[in-house]
């Protein structure tokens, strides 16, 4: 009889921010996958993104949030989930992006097993690097060897495949390349005109280019109005999940959205993607690569976040109809000479395993 094979050490990475968030460490979880090549990796994040990147095989086991995962952590050891106690319990590493001030969380982990903690909040003032990811990386820099882990996400080819099916069915047959256009955004003060999209829509149906509205339920009142502003209304791909969403993007030759979550997903999927950024700093939140063209308009003025919360003319997002245009057109251009010039489907720009 053969004895059982052991069990591979893991790596636990805590992580509760939103969809940019979270993907904005992938560079840290492929740095640490390439320096421990037979741990495993798992993750606490929101059960979206996570089942995304476990879709991808970025991680290799997902603790949902909304399992109450970090809460019951932070009750005490007792609390822990048995498969979290598992996990734990043959864990090298512990790695979360969040504030202990207490140290209760610290202690907790390692109550459970894990053999180093390290916890830090990305807006500490102890980070040296500028941009967010490279925050997030600074924590591991000890443990990890410096090289490039920005690739494209991995995608499964039937999730392509699913979402090249979603975007036929909204193009209706119609040829053309589809540049999937995100109006809204997690807050509304880095949101641009909807009438500056609807614009965007009536220059895209008079180039040949099929215009896609796409967002989430928090975005339906901007999606309505952006609609409402064109002649011939768009197509609007709304309440989605993520994977699906993911899909669909894919699919897409460019991508035109705020400093937002979708904008952060399109960019890591290496969609042609631009990025209209307001009152936010480019140096620190902008997603990143030589496929991202990021656009402003004049330099804000408000000083605070309460300021910018409350402004209304909002002139560092007044970006030109024609600035935004001149920098779609190349892309648009390069895709009438590909695939998406035609319904009948392709290689993904992204990377599918």
């Amino acid at each position: 009889m053969n004895k059982a094979e052991p069990l591979s050490l893991t790596i636990l990475i805590l992580h509760p921010g939103s969809l940019g968030d979270v993907l904005l460490a992938l560079p840290t979880i492929r740095a640490l996958r390439a320096a421990f090549p037979t741990h495993e990796i798992g993750l606490v994040a929101a059960s979206g993104v996570g089942s995304l990147l476990l879709a991808g095989k970025e991680i290799d086991r997902l603790f949902p949030l909304e399992h109450r995962v970090l809460a019951d952590l932070m009750a005490g050891a007792a609390h822990a989930a048995p498969a979290l106690r598992s996990w734990l319990g043959r864990c090298a590493l512990a790695l979360g992006w969040l504030a202990d001030p207490d140290g209760a969380l610290g202690s907790t982990l390692i109550e459970l097993g894990a053999g180093r903690v390290i916890l830090r909040s990305p807006f500490s003032v102890a980070c040296r690097a500028v941009h967010q990811a490279d925050r997030l990386l600074e924590t591991v820099a000890d443990l990890v060897a410096p090289g490039k882990y920005d690739g494209a996400l991995n995608l499964p080819p039937a999730l392509v495949a699913e979402g090249e099916a979603q975007m036929a069915a909204l193009r209706s047959g119609a040829p053309g390349p589809v540049v999937a256009i995100h109006p809204g955004s997690g807050a509304r003060y880095k949101c641009a005109e909807p009438t500056l999209f609807a614009h965007l829509v009536e220059w895209c149906q008079a180039g040949g280019v099929i215009p896609m509205v796409v967002g989430g339920p928090a975005d339906e009142e901007t999606a309505a109005a952006v609609a409402a502003g064109c002649r011939t209304r768009p197509a609007i791909l709304q309440g989605r999940d993520l994977l699906t969403m993911v899909g669909v993007l894919a699919n897409a030759a460019l991508f035109v959205g705020h400093d937002s979550g979708l904008t952060h997903l399109a960019a890591t999927l290496h969609v042609p993607t631009l990025a209209l950024f307001g009152p936010t700093a480019i140096s620190r939140w902008a997603p990143r690569g030589r496929h991202v063209t990021v656009l402003t308009g004049d330099a804000c003025r408000c000083e605070g976040e309460a300021a910018v919360s409350s402004c209304r003319e909002r002139p560092c997002l007044r970006v030109p109809l024609d600035r935004l245009t001149i920098a779609c057109e190349p892309w648009v251009d390069q895709a009438r000479h590909t695939r998406w010039a035609s319904a009948s489907g392709g290689p993904s720009p992204c990377h599918v395993q």
